[in-house]
């Protein structure tokens, strides 16, 4: 008797643990589409894309502040933009991009001069050459697949070469979701919510 007794005291404690490390599981699904967060009790979230042409996953942290927002945070963390400011004789101004393994990549190249000015440079490949009067304030990147890279302020007022590290895999640093207990509005690649919830 006593051994069926911790035999189930074993079995009933494993299936308590198994279904409480789970705290909650939002997902959305749509022809072609699917995505899908588990919050997991101990801090810690599983994130699970997928479209018709892209697989990805994501682990990380998450909390909630303000009752309002869900924060979460890759691990491990990397930077999802480098870049390094040079001077060089001449007058043209270079952006160099690749990714975070050093190879070249097709991007679109926004220049940002003011709020109401924004100059575009589609399908660039390697090198984007602007001159002089286009370099303005900050300027971001956008890969083929929608990614969209943080925006970054020039710092030098000489630099005229700036080596730029790109990382194509969707991070999570410090991102907001709006959260309403039952359901989540997940901000899309391009850093704003999407218009469907995840349930």
């Amino acid at each position: 008797m006593k051994k069926y007794l911790s035999l189930y005291f074993i079995l009933f404690t494993i299936l308590s643990f198994s279904q409480d490390s789970k705290l909650k599981e939002y997902c959305y699904k749509a022809p072609r589409y699917y995505e899908c967060i588990n919050l997991l009790k101990d801090g810690s979230f599983k994130y699970y894309r997928k479209t018709e042409f892209l697989k990805e996953e994501i682990y990380g942290n998450w909390q909630v502040k303000n009752d309002s927002l869900l924060v979460l945070d890759s691990n491990p963390q990397r930077s999802r933009l480098i870049v390094n400011e040079i001077y060089k004789k001449g007058k043209k101004i270079t952006f160099n991009v690749r990714d975070s393994e050093q190879r070249l990549i097709n991007y679109h190249l926004y220049i940002i001069r003011n709020k109401k000015d924004t100059i575009a440079y589609k399908d660039q490949f390697d090198k984007t050459i602007v001159t002089n009067k286009e370099k303005g304030m900050s300027f971001y990147i956008v890969n083929t697949a929608g990614l969209h890279s943080p925006e970054y302020k020039f710092k030098s007022n000489k630099a005229n070469y700036f080596n730029v590290t790109f990382e194509q895999k969707r991070i999570f640093e410090n991102e907001q979701w709006k959260f309403k207990g039952n359901k989540i509005v997940p901000l899309n690649l391009d850093g704003k919510y999407s218009n469907y919830e995840l349930k």
